[in-house]
């Protein structure tokens, strides 16, 4: 008799676990490098070219990870801003006579999530295989990474912030 209530505590616990896991927002693709998600409900492909810009010009050269060099960098009030090169380490030194920028790395040090990774999938980008691009990211899209010890929806939702930050100090139009 207990066997019979036991094998039923534990369909009930397996039927509200299902229940109550939280999914994963419909615009969200996983491959064998994590998680990625569209951007296009907070950022646009002219946001983040202007957000570039204003990196390029007014900002400084940091070196943040041990991949490439001389990343171009803006230190905002709360967190820092990185580019990377969008040939990845066929530009070491990240020199913008080499290549463009595709992706924008938003680093917090204080917060429960440090990195914020969006890749910009530019016209062509897919065919010659620029760095950063994963399986099933799409031409004229932006994309946030989410390694998979991350929670999307959390990253998504703090992500937002850290975007209004950035539009409020560059003033994008």
């Amino acid at each position: 008799m207990s066997n019979k209530y036991t094998n039923l505590s534990l369909l009930i616990v397996l039927f509200c676990f299902n229940c109550t896991t939280a999914h994963p927002p419909m615009n969200t693709q996983t491959n064998a490098y994590g998680d990625f998600a569209e951007l296009s409900d907070l950022i646009s492909l002219n946001e983040f070219e202007q957000i570039k810009s204003f990196v390029l010009k007014k900002g400084d050269r940091q070196t943040y990870r041990n991949i490439d060099n001389n990343n171009p960098h803006f230190k905002f009030k709360n967190f820092h801003v990185y580019l990377g090169s969008d040939i990845g380490q066929k530009n070491l030194n990240n020199d913008p006579a080499l290549s463009d920028f595709n992706q924008l790395v938003i680093y917090d040090h204080d917060a429960l999530i440090n990195y914020y990774e969006v890749i910009m999938v530019r016209k062509g980008d897919v065919k010659i295989q620029k760095s950063w691009l994963q399986a099933g990211m799409q031409e004229s899209h932006l994309y946030l990474l989410v390694s998979r010890n991350n929670e999307m929806e959390k990253m998504l939702s703090n992500l937002s912030s850290y975007l209004e930050q950035i539009r409020n100090e560059v003033k994008i139009d």
